[in-house]
């Protein structure tokens, strides 16, 4: 997910609140140690119903906080770890599930140590020597994991992937049945051991579990050197909120080190603090999601305002062709993206002529939606006051130039159709024309000049092309190249012959039907890919003198 998105500032600094708040209210004379009302036998005897009950609970203060806070501890890191792999299987970044791998394996720990440590699973437990020796073996591989398993990544280039393995969710599945056998025979054999190791300390009076001095130094370890590097190299919520998680690790390790009895203030500051360290993670996971949830809800609103834009787009072609006696005019655009910055028109003025537009922006997206807009408003304004070509062209250049400011130019092609007199005259600025003769021959309508918005000096000068005459059975083909240019899976152009024999083939149908064809091949020819370009096609075929519409 993502990658330069940054930790929220709020959520480290809670962290550090609430690790430094158990050391500040110890020193303010506030015990977290849970104080056992000592019960013997001949004490216990001598109560009654729920005055017997309520000497047992007293007795057992320290157990029952003991397990919920281990519990709690296992819940939080259960629920980290399906969320972990949740992000695994949306962003597949292999750190993820290693890192979930390590928590899973803590949590199971956790769970087989409070259900040995109240006797659920194991009897005879010698409690004393049990919590705190499975506490240190859980800190321990806990960190060991977590620093094993993101160092391999240490070294590898920004530009290096990291494939995540085949068969994931198989391997997901083992990998969490393996650690759950692993966490319960760890824990039973410190359960059954009749004496665990001992070790004697040097400093009695300021470290009293000496074991609990190697997960310290590994937590150390991977909070200067480790995690730090992997955040560098791999930056992600994820791997930050892995960062901070470290510092609540540290502190509870640091009261670990110092508890001197069961369930007093150092042990239960340490179960606490170990929950933090476990909700750390967990709430970078949250925050990604968040964040990609905003990402998801920006990015529906700009396609549906894409959508939007594509409607108002194609509300601006042709609705319907114009009816003009011994033409056949028939034009279509299909858009590569949601817009695109092909256009088609086709203007009957008030003289009689029939002015056939087709123009291709550079580009198929909104900037060159917007610029086809504009074109078309411009010539479509100036066809109103005006009706000489050179002059309209020469004009709408200079407003293109001024639009496109040097960054998009337009290929354009605009024809002045004489329906009575067969003739016509056209303008080819960097988009050509052809004709299909009624024997088939072809004849391409040579460029007279540059794409517009390229030139604003002053020089461009349109020019017009050669008067072409047409007779009945001819046919005016005009297309983009979106539609010549699309290539099949050899990598084999369309090309304009191949688009002549299909329109000579439907010569004995109308100019729609001939398009419909046309494009039907092309999206057979370049199966089973899509359309990498917009594809605009406007045929105008002369008939006899009876209207077509």
């Amino acid at each position: 997910m993502s990658t330069t998105a940054k930790f929220p500032k709020s959520i480290v600094w809670t962290v550090v609140v609430v690790c430094a708040l158990p050391p500040v209210l110890n020193l303010l004379g506030v015990n977290f140690g849970t104080v056992d009302v000592p019960l013997s036998p001949e004490t216990y005897f001598q109560l009654e119903g729920d005055a017997q009950r309520a000497a047992l609970y007293a007795a057992l203060r320290g157990a029952f906080v003991h397990t919920i806070l281990e519990w709690t501890a296992f819940c939080v890191a259960a629920l980290t770890v399906v969320v972990a792999f949740m992000h695994y299987f949306l962003s597949r970044n292999i750190i993820t599930p290693i890192v979930g791998t390590a928590l899973f394996f803590s949590g199971m720990l956790d769970a087989f140590h409070v259900l040995a440590a109240d006797m659920l699973t194991e009897s005879n437990v010698h409690l004393e020597a049990f919590i705190p020796y499975s506490w240190t073996v859980s800190r321990t591989f806990n960190a060991l994991i977590v620093v094993a398993g993101t160092t391999p990544f240490l070294w590898r280039g920004d530009s290096e992937p990291i494939e995540p393995p085949r068969h994931g969710l198989t391997f997901l599945l083992v990998a969490g049945l393996l650690c759950g056998v692993a966490a319960y025979a760890i824990n039973h054999v410190c359960a059954t051991a009749e004496q665990l190791p001992q070790f004697v300390s040097v400093l009695p009076h300021i470290v009293r579990r000496p074991f609990d001095l190697i997960p310290l130094a590994l937590y150390l370890f991977a909070a200067g050197i480790v995690l730090p590097r992997l955040y560098k190299q791999h930056r992600s919520l994820f791997a930050r909120g892995l960062h901070v998680s470290v510092l609540p690790h540290l502190v509870s390790q640091l009261y670990a080190v110092n508890s001197e009895h069961l369930f007093d203030n150092a042990s239960n500051v340490a179960s606490g603090l170990k929950i933090v360290g476990y909700i750390v993670p967990l709430a970078g996971l949250l925050v990604d999601y968040r964040r990609a949830y905003h990402s998801e809800a920006a990015l529906q609103g700009a396609h549906e305002q894409l959508r939007m834009a594509r409607v108002i787009q194609q509300s601006l072609l042709p609705k319907s062709p114009p009816v003009v006696e011994g033409v056949d005019v028939a034009g279509t655009s299909q858009f590569a993206e949601t817009v695109g910055g092909d256009y088609y028109d086709h203007l009957l003025l008030a003289d009689g002529t029939l002015w056939l537009v087709v123009a291709d922006v550079s580009g198929h997206d909104v900037g060159s939606s917007l610029l086809m807009a504009n074109t078309r408003a411009y010539l479509r304004s100036m066809t109103q006051t005006g009706s000489d070509l050179e002059s309209i062209i020469r004009r709408l250049n200079q407003f293109l130039c001024d639009d496109a400011d040097g960054r998009r130019f337009v290929t354009f092609w605009c024809g002045r159709l004489d329906p009575e007199q067969r003739e016509l005259t056209y303008i080819g600025a960097g988009h050509p024309g052809h004709v299909l003769r009624s024997d088939g021959r072809l004849e391409e309508l040579s460029l007279t000049g540059a794409a517009l918005g390229i030139d604003s000096d002053g020089e461009f000068r349109p020019r017009l092309g050669p008067v072409v005459s047409l007779e009945a059975g001819d046919t005016l083909l005009l297309l983009t190249d979106g539609l010549l240019e699309a290539s099949g899976p050899d990598g084999e152009q369309f090309g304009i012959e191949r688009a002549a024999a299909i329109v000579a083939r439907c010569s004995d149908r109308t100019a729609a039907e001939s398009i419909a064809e046309l494009l039907d091949e092309v999206e057979k020819f370049c199966a089973p890919e899509p359309f990498t370009d917009d594809v605009t096609a406007v045929i105008a075929r002369m008939t006899g003198r009876e209207s077509q519409t």
